[in-house]
């Protein structure tokens, strides 16, 4: 696979997409990789639990796009405002020692700016290009992400708690998946975040809609403690429950071609037991 490793983080509301994104990132720093972090989500809640502040981000980018594309009236202005598109967009990667963030954020603007949207998809493509892994916290569905952060992700993971509403969502978004043709999705499969057992009815639904299941991660008193006093989720420890849980995961579905964090796992048996 050449360029980066894209994993992208879906479910419904509330399933702990962006606690799980964190948490992976800190298995890819932890394998010394490069990353790109992504938060697709308008509630930011991904920089929320980095612990991040003073970032700038797409959606402001956007708007300053917009206002210079309307004031542009002449041909080497309207050249030249490719260029200063880049610019823009550089200045909101936030850049820190162990990763890298690009925040979509929300935007004011109403009514259709596609032209502008492919433009930020081919910088935000072109800055993707430069890590070993990109981490993506996204919206339900995949419209967002395949429209307006990367052209295609590899690993779609969804997630969903013990409740029919969630595995119906991840349902759905796999059929968005499948029915969009992306040829570069190595694997989708969804993981049951804060339970102790995966019901095993559900866990049926979801391997007979043509999803692999990975396993489930119990609910974590070190997570509620880490968001209650809003501490950075790349600190928590590793050995919490949570982490260790998705480590195991993760060596299952055996990104390639990451190393030690996420190798040496063996396929998944799609009917298989082992709802933990």
């Amino acid at each position: 696979m050449s360029g980066p490793v894209i994993i992208a983080f879906l479910g419904k509301g509330g399933s702990g997409k962006s606690i799980l994104s964190s948490l992976t990132g800190k298995l890819v720093i932890n394998d010394k990789k490069n990353l790109l972090l992504i938060d697709a989500d308008p509630a930011m809640g991904l920089a929320t639990a980095l612990g991040v502040q003073g970032y700038k981000t797409i959606g402001e980018a956007r708007e300053n796009i917009i206002q210079k594309a309307k004031n542009a009236s002449g041909k080497v202005e309207k050249e030249t405002l490719g260029n200063e598109i880049d610019v823009l967009l550089m200045e909101c990667l936030f850049e820190t020692p162990d990763y890298s963030l690009l925040v979509m954020g929300r935007t004011n603007s109403i009514g259709c700016y596609c032209p502008v949207n492919t433009l930020l998809k081919r910088t935000i493509k072109t800055i993707a290009s430069r890590y070993d892994v990109v981490i993506i916290d996204a919206e339900a569905g995949m419209e967002q992400v395949s429209r307006q952060v990367t052209e295609s992700v590899h690993y779609p993971v969804l997630l969903t708690d013990n409740s029919l509403r969630g595995v119906r969502t991840g349902i759905l978004i796999n059929e968005t998946i499948t029915s969009s043709n992306q040829h570069d999705v190595k694997k989708t499969g969804i993981i049951f975040n804060r339970v102790d057992r995966a019901d095993t009815e559900l866990v049926e639904k979801a391997v007979e809609a043509g999803i692999q299941y990975y396993g489930s991660i119990p609910a974590d008193e070190n997570i509620t403690l880490w968001d209650r006093k809003g501490l950075p989720a790349l600190e928590m420890p590793d050995e919490t429950v949570s982490l260790t849980a998705l480590k195991t995961i993760m060596k299952k579905i055996n990104f390639k071609p990451l190393s030690s964090a996420f190798s040496a796992g063996e396929g998944l048996n799609l009917r298989g037991g082992n709802f933990r």
